[in-house]
């Protein structure tokens, strides 16, 4: 096909790509639920949360009423009589303010006493709960000293146990949140709320162990292979497992239980770090720099912006670079699809692997981004599905990996066979004599063992051009080779160093003596008659035999000495082989030979 032709199907399939990612951001969007309105509005009903008897978790959502701060930090006693808005979506949208949550509670006598109390995504800025008797709102604000704050548990969820009267309380709660605020509140038996932290541990630690077993295996694959796209996937994943402890609740459970501000830098520094990573492991992953330089440059630039803003994330009052970050984001997401179209279309298997299973990412990756904007409500699609989705890619980019070091594997050794061996007859070349046959002959001298050199001229070729033409040569001389790896058998080193001309290293002989007997089995076999396209060909050899180490001690010595010993051979009626000689050096014709090896 035209490389012209590949343009408009490349032009198609890129178009078709941004589509479907649009589409994917259209369905979301219109999947989300319309925002509560704004806290100026009229006072809603309160809806009373009835505790029953054989409780075990309950959505709090449709319960809830919020208020927004407006600037200034409230006290619970001023709170208390202000006017709530009932929660009439799942996200409350993008807000420098605080949001305070109110909820009505009635237990009876036999409803359970401990009950636990847990918010929604654990990516707080501050986060207090407090327990109020129901009888507070008819009061004066001189019962502020009735309300109770509520101690967190120790769990990567944000949740406070309590033991609520018997009748009418009130829960109230201030959270400031990275990113959009998504009341997810729920309602828990105390001891269900145990069970399911320790299934959940017991998911998250599967997550965290995958991830860094997979962290451990690449590591050993990159000091092994030195291949930077496995550094770049050590990078990228590394940074991933810093920005889910920031999101999913772990560090603020284990690594930072009293300093909340690094939720923040989890959310935004975290993220950036991830998105560069990703970048930089795509870019050497797709070898982009070299076959894709255009996009290369595009996803360059991205990874180093995402780089400056986890920087900034360090810096004080930087909850502002959220929204850039998010959107950095996006871009990383978009340009990794790009990039992987594009190596498709150049017929890069790794970039088949990555496309496929990016179709998950790209549809948890912006309903991740959209929830954290405020557009989308909080569900496990939106929140916990992303670490999920990471994993599993993590999963086939390592197995993309393996496919793309065989293959690149596969294009070297065919580029090694191009430089090392004969096209014609599959044996080695010039280079691949002195390559192969040096390594012979360095075991031999370790083993204090005896080597032979040969030197075969092909006898007839000449006459079978004439007479039939050169392919019908060409087929005699591929002929040969095949006879000649039979008669030398596997541990011989055989070349053919142009025209008629073949040279043989026998390493490792026992005896001198072993060399001259395979050379008149080789002799014997290029006696036979050759079949060629319906036609009978007859052929000879002459051979040339030099001995290490008591003729010489280097290869290039060996193979003078041998070409010196051939023509000797020739002389002598062809159709023999000749050890070398002393007395041999004296002969014009091989006085003018100088075998060196190639640069």
């Amino acid at each position: 096909m035209h490389p012209l032709s590949l343009r408009p199907r490349r032009s198609e399939l890129l178009r078709t790509v941004i589509v479907l990612q649009a589409v994917m951001l259209l369905v979301l969007m219109m999947a989300a639920p319309v925002r509560a309105a704004d806290a100026s509005g009229a006072d809603q009903r309160p809806m009373v949360v009835l505790v029953p008897q054989d409780l075990r978790h309950r959505n709090l959502q449709d319960s809830l009423q919020f208020f927004r701060e407006n600037g200034k930090r409230l006290a619970p006693a001023a709170v208390a009589e202000a006017r709530f808005q009932a929660v009439n979506g799942g996200n409350l949208g993008l807000s420098e303010n605080a949001l305070w949550v109110r909820l009505f509670l009635y237990r009876s006598a036999l409803s359970p006493e401990h009950l636990v109390l847990q918010l929604g995504r654990p990516v707080w800025r501050e986060a207090q709960a407090y327990l109020l008797p129901a009888d507070l709102f008819q009061a004066s604000s001189e019962r502020a000293a009735g309300i109770g704050q509520l101690d967190a548990l120790h769990s990567r969820y944000t949740a406070y146990a309590f033991q609520p009267p018997e009748g009418p309380s009130v829960l109230l709660v201030r959270v400031a949140q990275y990113g959009a605020l998504t009341p997810q509140f729920h309602l828990w038996e105390e001891r269900a709320f145990h069970r399911h932290t320790v299934d959940d541990a017991l998911l998250q630690g599967l997550f965290y162990g995958m991830v860094v077993a997979l962290l451990i295996y690449n590591a050993f694959l990159f000091l092994s292979t030195q291949d930077r796209a496995y550094f770049a996937y050590i990078l990228w994943q590394a940074a991933t497992v810093f920005y889910m402890l920031a999101i999913s609740g772990i560090g603020q459970h284990q690594l930072w239980p009293n300093a909340l501000v690094w939720n923040g830098i989890g959310q935004v520094g975290g993220l950036a770090l991830m998105c560069a990573g990703g970048l930089y492991f795509i870019r050497a992953y797709l070898l982009l720099s070299r076959h894709a330089p255009r996009t290369d440059l595009a996803l360059q630039i991205v990874q180093w912006l995402a780089i400056t803003l986890s920087v900034a994330a360090l810096l004080p009052n930087s909850e502002w670079l959220l929204v850039p970050a998010q959107l950095i984001a996006a871009a990383t997401l978009v340009l990794i699809a790009w990039a992987a179209a594009v190596r498709w279309q150049q017929r890069f298997m790794p970039a088949v692997i990555l496309l496929l299973s990016l179709f998950p990412l790209l549809i948890v990756g912006f309903a991740n981004i959209g929830r954290t904007l405020g557009w989308f409500p909080e569900t496990f699609l939106t929140a916990d599905a992303l670490q999920w989705v990471l994993v599993f890619l993590a999963l086939l980019l390592t197995y993309g990996l393996s496919v793309r070091v065989a293959q690149l594997r596969e294009r070297a050794t065919r580029l090694q066979d191009l430089l090392l061996k004969d096209p014609l007859t599959g044996l080695l070349n010039r280079n691949g004599l002195f390559d192969s046959g040096q390594r012979q002959l360095d075991r031999t001298r370790d083993s204090q063992a005896f080597a032979a050199v040969l030197w075969l001229d092909l006898d007839g070729l000449k006459r079978i051009n004439d007479q039939f033409g050169h392919a019908a040569g060409d087929a005699l001389i591929q002929a040969t080779a095949a006879r000649l790896r039979e008669a030398f058998g596997p541990d011989a080193v055989c070349a053919r160093l142009g025209g008629d001309e073949f040279a043989v290293v026998l390493p490792n002989l026992p005896a001198p003596r072993l060399a001259e007997d395979l050379a008149r089995h080789a002799l014997e076999r290029l006696r036979a008659p050759y079949a060629l396209s319906g036609q009978e060909f007859r052929a000879s050899g002459s051979i040339g035999v030099a001995l290490y180490p008591p003729h010489a001690q280097t290869l290039e010595e060996l193979l003078r000495l041998a070409d010196v010993a051939m023509y000797r051979a020739k002389a002598l009626g062809r159709d023999t082989y000749v050890v070398w000689e002393a007395e041999m050096d004296a002969d014009l014709q091989a006085s003018l030979f100088q075998f060196t090896r190639p640069a």
